[in-house]
Parts: C-alpha cells; structure tokens; sequence
C-alpha cells in the first residue's frame, strides 16, 4: 500500500530543472523543429513541460506566429501564469494577432498589475474591447491610471487588511476568506474605518494572540509606506534599506491601496540596474542570442559617435606631426597616456553613475565626490606617472622623456577624475539620462587631453628629449 501511494507522488511530481541559456536555446530549437515537421503537440508537449519563468524565456526566443499559437492553445489559468515572466511590451507585440476574446480569457486569470501592464502597451481599441470582454475589472480599471515607474504602477492590491476595531478571531477569520486571492500572506495590515493605514500585524503573532485579543493591542504601529505617485526606484530603495518583503501604498489621505512585493521590486531594480549598464555600453535592451537587427540598430549609432570622436582625437596627433617626425619614440607612448586616463574615467564613471541610480549622491553630495575623484586622480596619477617616467627612462635612456610623459600621466589622470564625476553630474542637472552618452564623452576627454599634454609638452621641449 506504502509502495503504491510512493509510486502516485512520484508519478504526480514534475521534476523541473532551471534552464542556462544554452539548455534555454537547444529547447527553442527543438520546438522550431518539431513546429516545421507539423507535430504541434510535441512542440507543445516540450514546451508544456518546463516551469513558467522558463516558458517566458522560451517564447521570447520564438516566432510571433508560434508564440501566438501557444497563448491560444494553452488554458487560459497556464498562459496567465506564464504573463508574469514576459515583458509586457512583447505580450503587447504578440496579443495584436490575438482574437480579444481569448486575450480577456487569460487576463481574467492573471495577477491585475500583469493585466493592467499589459493593456496599457495595447493599441486603444483593442485595449477597450478586453476590458469590455472582461468580468470584475474593476482592479485591473483603477492600475491603469498610474505610471509604469511609479509605486502605483508596480503595486498588487491582493493583500489582507483587517480592522483596527477586529480581535484577533475576526482577523484569522478575515484571513481565511481572502486566503483564495492571497495566495501568499506574509503579514497583516490594519486599517481604521476609514481604511487608513495605522499600522502591521505578523501572522505569527495574530495566530499565538489570544482570540479576544483586541488587534489593537498586539499591532505594530510603525509601519513604512508610499504615496502611489513614488518613483519605482525609491521604492527599491526603501525596502532594500529596510530588508522589507512587503511595501503599502497609500493614496493622499493616508488610505491603504495597495501592496509592493520583494519579487516585483527585484525585477524593478535588475531592470534598472540592467538599463544603465547597457546605457553605459551603448547596446540597450539586447541579447547574447538576441536577433542581428536589433544589435545592429542598438550599437550602430554608437559606434558611429565615436568614430566622430576618434576623428578628433587624431586631429589633435595630426597638430604635433612635425614633434613626432623629430621623436618617432612619442607614438610608441601615446597609447599609455590615452588608455591609462580612458581607464580611471571610465571606473569613476561607472561608481558615480550607479551611485546616482541608487540614489546615494544628493546635490551636496556631488561636490563631495567630484572632489573625492579629483583628490584620487591626483593620487594615482602621481603613482603611475612615477612609474611610466621610470619606464620610459630605462628603456629609451631619455631623462626629458621620462619626465614628459610622468607630467601627461598625472594631468590626464586627474582630468579623468574631473570628467569621470563631472560629466554624469552636470548631465543629471540638466535632466539628462547619465549613463546615455557619458562613456563617450569621458574617453573623448581622456584621449583628448592625454594626447595635448603628452604632444604639447613634448612640442615645448623637444629639444631637450
């Protein structure tokens, strides 16, 4: 008997193994091929077998067609689960070639923040004919009026609230009845009459209370909340300050609306975290096996700015022509002074323009760090100029030499500093996004200002190398 109800839970249990990126495309060029063969219910077996954040990573690797195909052919609660783990603009993308009675089927079925995110990225037409095909859309009707990137953007508001007025019973009982829509509860908030928030309540504690314990008594007061209208990063920020799993949303009047989850605010800051990097970089929004095209059309315009900007650098060599025909020896330093400098600015960059996402840098504080990045500049360009001098006079046997191009090394060192911390900070006070343009700008400086120095003063005392 033993055996036979071992034999059921093994037979009921999907294992189900977290996918790499190489599993993730072998499985996406398994259903291609079954696709292409016309075996649909093997694709979709494959594709049925996998948990849902790697459904979503699958599907965004698919065709539209395919994808279509899938959301249509799935149960309406299992394609609701996979909406989670796709990015709302490509449901968007994909739901246009979808009947809108079958799209309302599944957002019915899904969290109504996913539903909302979606719809908002939907042509208005047929955002208007799902939510006319949908039943109780009040909830999904109320997110919509919130910006993505705000706290009532990003909130769920399938939470437990009890009232301040409740014992302990009545709040277990509240518990319970919202148990199908709460489908994790971490902690109870309390409300008064008129659904203020005043306060929080651990489950633990409620279920230990005494159950004509007045809720009143056993509630935490101070509780940390935001106003809708707060900026998603904020929110970030505050609960990773306060190691919160929960964050409430209150409207003007202190009025409880909402809830923000740890899972949602992790994907806020990866996103963010992820945008800027690739900002930085200039490939925004790509993929290691992400289509040419979109690469193309990310880095291309990059690649072409500073191409513009090495034309300038190469202007400022062309200036000293004449010192470098007298000394080849230059051309083999000019390398050093550019990349060295190109090196510390974009290392400053980098920790001045995350330091600024996170919120860390106030206006007083750019100050501080512009002088912090100057001081180190002056630091390691004393050091490394030090060294390069040391080098150039041991293997070229020219004392000038030497000290030419410790005194480049040193200036383009502390221009590196003043650019890699002034640039994104004069960016932000001109409400520009930082981490667009500023890499390219700060290795422009670097090699500018490396070349001149290192030519210039070379120019100025030839005579003497």
């Amino acid at each position: 008997m033993e055996n036979q109800q071992n034999n059921r839970v093994e037979e009921t249990t999907q294992e189900k193994f977290p996918l790499n990126e190489e599993l993730t495309q072998e499985i996406v060029k398994e259903i291609q091929t079954l696709q292409e063969k016309g075996d649909r219910e093997g694709a979709m077996a494959v594709f049925s077998d996998l948990h849902p954040a790697d459904q979503g990573e699958v599907m965004e690797a698919l065709s539209i067609e395919t994808q279509q195909e899938i959301l249509t052919t799935l149960p309406p609660h299992e394609a609701a689960e996979i909406l989670k783990h796709l990015e709302p603009e490509n449901v968007a993308k994909v739901s246009e070639g979808v009947d809108s009675s079958v799209l309302s089927d599944i957002l019915k079925e899904a969290d109504s923040d996913v539903s909302a995110d979606i719809l908002k990225q939907l042509p208005e037409q047929q955002s208007k004919d799902v939510l006319a095909a949908m039943e109780e859309t009040e909830d999904v009707v109320s997110l919509l009026q919130y910006p993505d990137d705000s706290a009532g953007g990003i909130m769920v508001l399938e939470f437990v609230a009890v009232n301040v007025d409740m014992t302990a019973a009545a709040a277990l009982d509240a518990l319970r009845l919202r148990e199908p829509e709460v489908e994790d509860i971490r902690s109870v908030f309390v409300v008064n009459d008129e659904a203020r928030l005043v306060g929080s309540l651990s489950v633990t504690r409620l279920a230990l209370a005494r159950l004509a314990t007045p809720v009143s008594d056993i509630l935490d007061p101070e509780i940390l909340f935001v106003s809708s209208d707060t900026d998603q990063e904020e929110c970030a920020r505050v609960m990773e300050r306060y190691s919160l799993d929960q964050l409430p949303v209150v409207d003007n009047e202190k009025r409880l609306i909402g809830v923000i989850l740890s899972e949602d605010i992790l994907g806020v800051v990866n996103e963010e975290a992820t945008e800027d990097m690739y900002k930085l970089a200039g490939i925004g929004g790509e993929k290691v096996f992400g289509p040419l095209k979109t690469s193309i059309r990310n880095r291309f315009p990059w690649l072409s700015i500073n191409l513009a900007t090495t034309f300038l650098a190469a202007l400022v060599i062309s200036l000293f022509e004449s010192t470098i025909a007298r000394m080849v020896t230059l051309a083999a330093f000019l390398p050093v002074v550019a990349g060295q400098g190109g090196i510390g600015g974009t290392q400053t960059l980098t920790l001045v323009t995350r330091s600024m996402a996170l919120g860390e840098i106030s206006r007083r504080g750019g100050i501080r760090i512009l002088s912090r990045e100057i001081l180190l500049g002056l630091i390691h360009g004393i050091f490394l100029g030090i060294t390069v001098g040391l080098v150039a006079y041991i293997w070229k046997g020219s004392y000038m030499l030497g000290v030419v191009l410790g005194i480049a090394m040193l200036g383009n060192m502390l221009i590196a500093g003043l650019s890699g911390a002034g640039i994104p900070l004069v960016m932000a006070r001109l409400r520009t996004d930082p981490a667009v343009a500023s890499a390219v700008i700060v290795t422009t400086c670097t090699d500018v200002a490396g070349f001149l120095l290192f030519l210039g003063l070379a120019a100025a005392l030839v005579n003497f190398l």
